[in-house]
């Protein structure tokens, strides 16, 4: 009995030794080459960026025809489907009053920093298009236009000295608002009008109107139920008498102060009711 036991046992061990084996030497094998093929996409993806980064610093003449095609590669690279940034398109034409109008996109800034300037290339945090000559920046989570100003126009020296420069946005200076009292419902009129392309909504935002210059107005919009609180340490000459003053462990006379600032949007509208610039810093103040 004990031999028929032993005999009976003997297959089964060595049938175990040579799962464990194969767990043991060949499984790390084929986890490995299927973490592999998972991301070839993404590898080569951050390959080309890589190589079109060095490209750009290699050739930092941001008007040289080297440095301009591998931006351009860049940014289309590095950008969102087109067809996640169809409503981005849409949007603009919308804020400029022109279906057809054709809109350029122009690159995308990162994640990462406060200032966009992260590496985190797959993952844009604003836009920037242009069309009719205007620039505009797109927050790529929402679609929202958060900023809109004239685009950037280059400029050169002629044979003779003079300056050439690069056609401006067709602005329409007729006076027909002429008083800030005038321009206020026109203003918020607009901002009604295309909430849903900006995500504000001044009915809960304080008006305030900023002053105007040679036909344009300054107003902006103030939500004062978000408050944004940050601290802020200045080391060095600083009034000792002030409140918040200190001495830090070194020694040297500090001043602590808490600001507080609140979501804004800020706008200049010409005489003629045409929205010349738009800006919501309180897209900004969200990433902070």
């Amino acid at each position: 009995m004990t031999h028929k036991n032993k005999s009976r046992i003997l297959p089964a061990i060595l049938f175990l030794a040579v799962v464990t084996i194969f767990a043991v030497v060949l499984a790390p094998r084929f986890l490995g080459q299927s973490k592999v093929v998972q991301t070839p996409q993404t590898s080569a993806k951050d390959k080309q960026v890589t190589e079109l980064l060095a490209k750009m610093s290699e050739n930092p003449n941001k008007d040289s025809q080297e440095y301009a095609e591998a931006r351009q590669e860049f940014c289309i690279l590095t950008a969102r489907p087109a067809a996640q940034r169809e409503k981005a398109v849409a949007n603009i034409r919308q804020f400029l009053g022109m279906t057809d109008i054709p809109v350029e996109f122009v690159c995308s800034r990162f994640n990462g920093k406060p200032d966009d300037s992260g590496t985190d290339y797959n993952s844009p945090a604003s836009e920037t298009y242009e069309a009719a000559r205007f620039s505009f920046t797109v927050d790529p989570k929402t679609n929202y236009i958060v900023e809109t100003g004239e685009a950037e126009r280059r400029w050169g020296t002629k044979v003779d000295g003079t300056r050439w420069f690069e056609n401006m946005p067709e602005y329409d200076d007729t006076p027909t608002y002429t008083t800030s009292e005038a321009i206020k419902p026109v203003a918020e009129a607009f901002m009604i009008k295309n909430k849903d392309i900006f995500g504000v909504d001044i009915t809960k935002m304080t008006y305030q109107f900023e002053g105007s210059k040679i036909g344009n107005f300054f107003v902006k919009w103030i939500d004062k139920s978000k408050p944004h609180t940050k601290d802020s340490v200045e080391c060095g000459d600083v009034d000792q008498k002030r409140e918040g003053a200190y001495k830090n462990d070194q020694g040297v006379w500090c001043l602590k102060s808490i600001y507080t600032t609140y979501p804004t949007v800020n706008m200049t509208i010409m005489q003629s009711g045409q929205v010349a610039v738009y800006d919501n810093d309180g897209w900004e103040i969200e990433k902070l």
